[in-house]
């Protein structure tokens, strides 16, 4: 028999992991997670916001993975938030506000939820398989790791983490960087992987979520409490980002290893030989 769930519970949860009034928070979720939850979406809508406060902003992910391949051609403002029924649920409210990006974009209410979801695509556009605006600087994405926003996780683990997509950026951005001869970064740059490559062959440093997750709390960055049925874990954007980047950089063998990883280990390898040259 699963566990009955109030909107009370929720905030009782949060309070716990350390969510206070005025806090913006990344909620990455499912809701079925819980058990039975009295009120359903809406009652963990409210647990959170009541801790929040109006002085406070909750933000979820409503990226686009059904047909990924043609979200640039099918995109639209009200299409449908692909990563579970809280963030759809969450999308349509009243005073929520949605980023206009095609495979990543974020919806928002709160004190900061204008200022977080404006003009994602704006400017500073950075490596990515997703499109360069995807996580470029004036993206939700990196304006929730430049203020080192909480990271919430309700029944799933870091695998779900999209910010991990900023770190292998920064990874890759910071290898190729090192590169002082122009020829040798360009032709490193191109094995890159970009959206719509119909090659395989693209390098792109997707690293293991789980295994990053376990490495993270093994350093005491990530704080967990049990609520119904769910696990629920937090974290702080700015404090995991860097703390995993420093992990990739110190050890890419350690996180990169086996056959299926060779072509990144490779490129990283190649990388680094070219910037001692």
């Amino acid at each position: 028999m699963c566990s009955e769930v109030t909107s009370a519970d929720i905030s009782a949860a949060l309070v716990e992991l350390g969510v206070t009034a005025g806090d913006t928070v990344l909620i990455h979720s499912s809701l079925k997670s819980f058990g039975h939850v009295v009120g359903g979406a809406q009652a963990v809508i409210d647990g959170v916001e009541a801790v929040l406060t109006k002085e406070g902003t909750l933000v979820m992910p409503t990226l686009s993975q059904v047909d990924f391949t043609n979200s640039y051609k099918t995109w639209y403002m009200d299409k449908p938030s692909d990563v579970g029924y809280l963030t759809e649920y969450f999308r349509k409210q009243l005073y929520v506000y949605r980023s206009n990006q095609a495979t990543h974009s974020v919806a928002a209410r709160g004190k900061l939820a204008y200022e977080l979801t404006y003009e994602h695509t704006a400017y500073g556009p950075h490596l990515c398989p997703f499109g360069e605006y995807a996580f470029a600087d004036s993206s939700p994405w990196m304006k929730l790791y430049r203020m080192n926003a909480k990271v919430l996780f309700f029944g799933v683990t870091m695998r779900s983490n999209t910010l991990k997509h900023v770190v292998e950026s920064m990874v890759m951005e910071k290898l190729l960087g090192d590169v002082a001869d122009e020829k040798t970064r360009f032709e490193l740059k191109k094995r890159v992987t970009k959206f719509g490559d119909a090659s395989p062959e693209g390098v792109w440093l997707f690293y293991n979520g789980d295994k990053m997750h376990e490495a993270l709390e093994a350093k005491e960055l990530v704080k967990k409490v049990r609520c119904g049925d769910a696990v629920l874990y937090a974290t702080n954007a700015k404090d995991c980002c860097d703390a995993a980047y420093e992990m990739l950089m110190a050890n890419p063998e350690e996180w990169y290893s086996g056959e299926k990883n060779k072509k990144k280990l490779d490129w990283i390898n190649e990388c680094k030989a070219a910037a001692k040259k």
